[in-house]
């Protein structure tokens, strides 16, 4: 089971870049970041997503875009392609990021996908 405790499982920058963050993240952001990390609910992911199948793929039918880090240390490309095959899409990957993309460098790139998909499904 994962642990509820973020601040445990990822305690020092070297082990939060892993997972969260790619090799060119400044020492500074991953630092800065792995500070701040805090306990979580453990209702919300434990109970929710480990035991109960909550999610019900074949009723969703709203468009979804799925965007996966080329660089995630959290999901796999794997993990990320069955997300977006369950929602009847394809997974887009955006190379040279971790799983804290909105963080990274390459930022920009991704607000600007999620930017023009919204804008093409009229939202």
């Amino acid at each position: 089971m994962i642990s509820d405790k973020p601040s445990i499982l990822f305690n020092t920058p070297d082990l939060a870049r892993a997972s969260f963050f790619c090799a060119h993240t400044p020492e500074s952001i991953v630092a800065h970041t792995t500070a701040r990390l805090q306990e979580r609910c453990p209702h919300a992911l434990n109970l929710d997503t480990t035991f109960f199948n909550l999610v019900r793929f074949k009723y969703v039918t709203t468009p979804l875009l799925v965007l996966g880090a080329g660089e995630d240390g959290t999901y796999s490309p794997a993990e990320v392609r069955e997300t977006a095959t369950a929602y009847h899409t394809e997974a887009e990957f955006f190379p040279g990021v971790g799983h804290d993309m909105m963080l990274e460098d390459g930022w920009s790139a991704v607000a600007d996908r999620i930017h023009t998909w919204l804008g093409t499904h009229g939202l």
